[in-house]
């Protein structure tokens, strides 16, 4: 059993892969990364009924994941490229050979992939994310759980809130229909509620991203495989947004199940890779060079 933990800034996903099936999952609240880590890998045990003995190795990824050693509670831990977690992670749960992956947590990080996970890069990413939507509730609304803030937009209307393409022109330019948004908050209101202002913030940081990403993902020739990774993406209401603003674009957003533990995920496939290849280089090494057909080793 191997287990894939991806360590944030205050929480921490954990999943449970045993003969390279995934079999368990967790997530634990903690802004200690030796704490989250260790809680996480004996929470995930104890759900799944087993011991922390069967565990072969752990896969940490993530910013928090910088401060471990090499080993937790005894058991062997490799440290996980958080781009290559991001990008296996993506592949994993779509069963995709290429895809533009798009994790969006505090911020937001765009990887394109492909070959089936041999080409994994790097493309870069934008501030706006979750992060962006938890400082302005606090500083618009003066409320903390951002767990509240799609309750609340629910009943926002954006009218009191965003300036549209028909406000300017009276119809729709290009692409962009008249109730395109041509001002995030440009018609904030005196009118406008709690509720219209949970709204405008969701809009906003859902066509920001939804648009960066598809744009970037045209560059590459993936706009038809966004896959949409991340804690964020439990906020349907934003999810929504994006995968109407990828569409106005042409691009086709996806956001696969367990989406929040991707990242976990990637970093226990990275692993599993790792020693796949290190399983055969050993075994290469035992087959005398007569033996070797073609005597190249295949």
């Amino acid at each position: 059993m191997i287990v894939g933990i991806d360590i944030g800034g205050s929480t921490t996903q954990g999943v449970l892969v045993r003969n390279g099936k995934i079999s368990g999952f967790v997530s634990i609240q903690s802004s200690d990364a030796m704490a989250s880590a260790a809680g996480c890998l004996g929470k995930i045990v104890t759900d799944r009924k087993t011991s922390i003995n069967m565990v072969k190795a752990i896969a940490a990824t993530g910013g928090g994941s910088k401060s471990l050693g090499k080993c937790l509670l005894g058991i062997p831990m490799r440290k996980v490229d958080e781009i290559k977690a991001i990008g296996l992670g993506g592949l994993a749960l779509t069963g995709k050979k290429r895809c533009f992956v798009v994790s969006i947590g505090t911020g937001t990080a765009m990887v394109a992939v492909n070959d089936g996970g041999s080409s994994i890069k790097h493309i870069g990413g934008t501030g706006i994310g979750g992060g962006t939507l938890k400082g302005l509730y606090r500083l618009l609304l003066n409320k903390d759980d951002i767990n509240n803030l799609e309750t609340l937009a629910l009943k926002g209307d954006l009218k009191n809130i965003d300036l549209t393409i028909k406000d300017i022109v009276g119809k729709g330019i290009g692409k962009l229909s008249p109730s395109a948004t041509a001002a995030n908050f440009g018609k904030l209101s005196d009118h406008a509620t709690p509720h219209d202002i949970a709204l405008g913030l969701i809009n906003m940081v859902g066509e920001v991203v939804g648009t960066l990403s598809t744009f970037a993902a045209m560059n590459h020739g993936l706009e038809k495989d966004i896959v949409f990774i991340g804690k964020v993406t439990k906020n349907r209401t934003l999810m929504k947004r994006i995968q109407q603003t990828a569409k106005t674009f042409g691009g086709r957003v996806v956001v696969p199940q367990h989406a929040e533990f991707a990242t976990a995920i990637g970093a226990a496939k990275a692993l599993m890779q790792e020693e796949r290849h290190s399983l055969f280089e050993k075994l290469k090494k035992k087959v005398p060079k007569g033996k070797r057909r073609n005597g190249k080793g295949k």
